[in-house]
């Protein structure tokens, strides 16, 4: 009996050292650090993957919460237009464990919706920062405010140059 005790003695203990090496340590703040900052729907694996999804939509993240987002839109009759997709703050409670943030949503033709969001951060199995985020606008419309995985990359400062300074070239 002995025997079989000493021979299951050091698999309980690696498993409970995987255990605990896998459980996350509470934050102390919100992922999210001031900087540029962009939420794919699936995680981002190369450097290409992150500029492309900078290239769809980018937030400003200011130091004390604020957000501002930019969308970019180009059709082959107009020049790259960047238009604000969205402002806001959020604040990241600790006891929780949540990022809430008062936001509107600007939409191109100049409805706005407001609402809040709850953004629960994680790892996945890639060690990839992982937000569940849980809209809830306020609306009288059929919008879905149904929980939803993002990804967040933080977006080269000269991607965003890049961006912001690109234009169409004359035909």
């Amino acid at each position: 009996m002995r025997r079989r005790l000493r021979a299951l003695l050091p698999t309980v203990l690696a498993g409970l050292f995987c255990t605990s090496t896998l459980a996350q340590a509470p934050l102390n703040e919100s992922p999210i650090t001031p900087g540029f900052w962009s939420f794919p729907s699936h995680r981002a694996v190369t450097a290409q993957d992150v500029i492309a999804a900078c290239r769809n939509h980018f937030e400003i993240r200011f130091a004390d919460g604020h957000f501002l987002g930019l969308r970019m839109h180009k059709t082959e009759s107009t020049p790259v237009q960047r238009e604000v997709e969205d402002v806001g703050r959020c604040v990241f409670d600790r006891k929780a464990q949540i990022d809430n943030c008062e936001m509107k949503l600007i939409h191109s033709d100049g409805s706005i919706l407001v609402g809040t969001t709850e953004s629960r951060y994680s790892f996945d199995a890639h060690k990839t920062l992982k937000m569940i985020v849980t809209p809830k606008m306020i609306t009288d419309t059929p919008f879905n405010n149904a929980p939803f995985d993002a990804f967040p990359v933080r977006c080269p400062d000269d991607t965003v140059w890049s961006i912001l300074n690109e234009t169409s070239q004359p035909r």
